[in-house]
């Protein structure tokens, strides 16, 4: 089955646009689903019509993208803190009627200083705190 036929405006057009586009001839005509000898025919009918601003190719060379390895991770909580543990917390003094519904809590773990905003997940928080506890801030 036969390609539709492009006009030379259309072709002069997509030619344009690969050579702008910073890509090989061959890596744009991959992309737009052209065959590069289909494109080097255009050019080479256009300059024989006497088109000559075409801008040169960028490079008839194909480089194959730099192949990405995937490397499968998988995590596990091995010691999860419990709930009901108590830690050495002590929270920062507020007054209670200063205190706004919209404040974060302030927690101070000897040196360290925390600000736990509201709605923070639970197991993140507790998380969170045993890390604190295992560096003995």
């Amino acid at each position: 089955m036969r390609s539709k036929r492009i006009s030379a405006e259309e072709q002069y057009r997509l030619i344009m646009e690969c050579r702008q586009s910073g890509l090989t001839d061959h890596q744009w005509c991959v992309e737009h689903d052209i065959k590069p000898g289909t494109f080097y025919n255009w050019v080479k009918r256009l300059r024989q019509k006497g088109c000559v601003d075409l801008p040169a190719s960028t490079g008839h060379s194909y480089r194959a993208p730099e192949s990405q390895e995937v490397v499968r991770v998988d995590f596990h909580d091995t010691d999860p803190l419990p709930y009901e543990q108590p830690l050495n917390v002590i929270p920062v003094a507020t007054e209670r009627n200063n205190l706004s519904v919209a404040e974060p809590m302030k927690l101070s773990v000897g040196s360290f200083h925390l600000t736990i905003p509201n709605g923070t997940d639970p197991q993140l928080l507790a998380q969170t705190l045993r890390i604190v506890k295992e560096l003995g801030c």
